[in-house]
């Protein structure tokens, strides 16, 4: 642990700086301008003992690693609506493997003529820019099967689906192989509106049962099994696409219906040439598998553990996170009775560079428990727990706020140059106010964004997980 203790000269602008951006903080403010007071005496002269001391302390933060055993990988309500496909060796965490399941639904319900005469049936996948594992231009595959068990399709609403679940499905209808720049494809997925568009194109076999099926359901329509959406799902369960060799990555596809991801049924009367589309969208989910090697081979799901090596990991979709123990805040601040938090931080410093396996670009931070379950809104001691610290509620779960007063945005530890970093005054001082309470929040558990939606990964050493505090005391503290 460093503290210095920064001496009112030279901080001073410093100090003003931070505590002005702490707007809304009245005690804060009231002990600034008690403090600006005292600079001066009634004769004008500075005084040379001021009442408050400004310290800087840098204390290290024990942690350790938890798998978890799934997050949600379905698209009914996420910002970002993707399908993984594809599988990896990761010489940290072993071999990973991602197979998309998908209903279809009509781009709107209505039959086709019988005289109608049926040509092919074509998937299209977009790329939606995401993709890990490799590096420089690779090979990849995959192939497309029926799901045959009971799936996606019975359940309306859609129930939710983790990265743990799976569904039966049949004998291959089709596959690809196709070129993938992962360099081009970074690139692209920096900008806003990419230069190019990519679409895997497969053309289903001629003679699978799923085609002669889907067409005659669309133009007999018998027992209202096309127009009726419950009896449509029942008849066509859907779709699933699994990796195959050759793959070095994991690739991400589109699946909102504003995309050119689509299944396009094309046939043909005597005097026309048609097309019938299908959507991927909603109705959909990502089984993500992990074959473990290293440090985390053959470890139980929720057991804090402390590799060997030293370091602590965050892994998405086969879920890793570390567990940040507040120990060491809570046992410096328990003979300060009082103290103001002009700025601070939690970083985590030398983090492992970008590469093959680029480091997620931002981590949140969520209470757990001893136990590594997280504080759960639905279960009322951990409501009335958890309501009264500076955090958000974060769909079941919480996460802490940042310091921005008028705003209800995460506090996202963000990578920037080899290290992560982020603002919690605010969330600090909460947990001063509160320190005489029991149980304490203790631990926090960090997760990098967008966990179930990508199979990104970080690994970091132990010893560089660290709280940086200003913060100002009475004299006499």
């Amino acid at each position: 642990m460093i503290k210095t203790k920064i001496t009112p000269n030279h901080t001073s602008t410093y100090i003003m700086n931070l505590w002005v951006k702490r707007t809304g903080q009245l005690l804060l403010a009231a002990l600034f301008m008690m403090a600006c007071e005292d600079e001066n005496s009634l004769l004008g002269f500075k005084n040379p003992t001021s009442k408050f001391d400004v310290n800087f302390v840098e204390i290290p933060l024990e942690s350790d690693v938890v798998l978890i055993d799934s997050v949600r990988t379905d698209n009914q309500s996420f910002d970002i609506r993707r399908l993984l496909i594809g599988k990896y060796i990761d010489p940290i965490f072993g071999e990973v493997t991602t197979t998309s399941f998908t209903q279809i639904r009509p781009d709107f319900p209505a039959t086709i003529a019988v005289t109608s005469l049926y040509d092919s049936l074509v998937l299209e996948m977009q790329l939606d820019y995401y993709a890990y594992g490799a590096t420089g231009k690779t090979q990849e595959s995959f192939s497309i099967h029926e799901i045959t068990e009971d799936s996606i399709s019975y359940s309306l609403p859609i129930q939710p689906y983790y990265s743990n679940d799976k569904l039966g499905y049949g004998p291959s209808m089709g596959e690809v192989t196709y070129t993938l720049d992962y360099d081009s494809l970074k690139k692209q997925s920096g900008l806003s509106t990419p230069d190019t568009t990519f679409v895997v194109r497969i053309k289903l076999n001629e003679d699978t049962d799923f085609s002669t099926r889907l067409f005659d359901l669309i133009m007999f329509n018998v027992d209202d099994g096309f127009l009726d959406p419950s009896k449509f799902n029942y008849a066509i369960k859907g779709l699933a696409l699994a990796p195959k060799d050759p793959s070095s990555g994991v690739v991400g596809f589109a699946v909102a219906s504003t995309s050119k991801t689509q299944l396009t049924l094309h046939y043909h009367t005597p005097t026309d040439t048609l097309t019938r589309t299908f959507y991927l969208d909603g109705g959909s989910f990502v089984n993500i598998e992990t074959n473990r090697t290293g440090d985390l081979n053959g470890l139980p799901l929720y057991e804090s553990i402390q590799p060997i090596n030293g370091l602590r990991y965050l892994q998405n979709g086969s879920p890793v996170i570390t567990r940040v123990d507040l120990t060491s805040f809570y046992e410096h601040i328990e003979d300060i009775p009082n103290i103001i938090f002009n700025a601070a931080q939690i970083v985590i410093e030398e983090v492992e560079p970008p590469g093959v396996f680029t480091p997620p670009g931002s981590i949140r931070m969520r209470p757990i428990k001893e136990t590594n379950l997280f504080y759960n809104q639905s279960k009322t001691e951990d409501s009335d727990l958890m309501r009264n610290y500076w955090l958000l509620a974060d769909e079941q779960y919480y996460v802490v706020r940042n310091d921005l007063l008028t705003s209800g945005e995460i506090a996202w530890l963000t990578y920037n140059d080899g290290m992560y970093s982020t603002n919690i005054t605010l969330f600090l001082q909460d947990l001063f106010s509160k320190k005489a309470t029991d149980p304490k929040l203790r631990y926090l558990g960090l997760y990098s964004q967008n966990i179930g939606k990508t199979v990104s990964r970080v690994a970091f050493n132990e010893n560089k997980i660290k709280l940086r505090l200003y913060y100002t005391v009475p004299s006499n503290q």
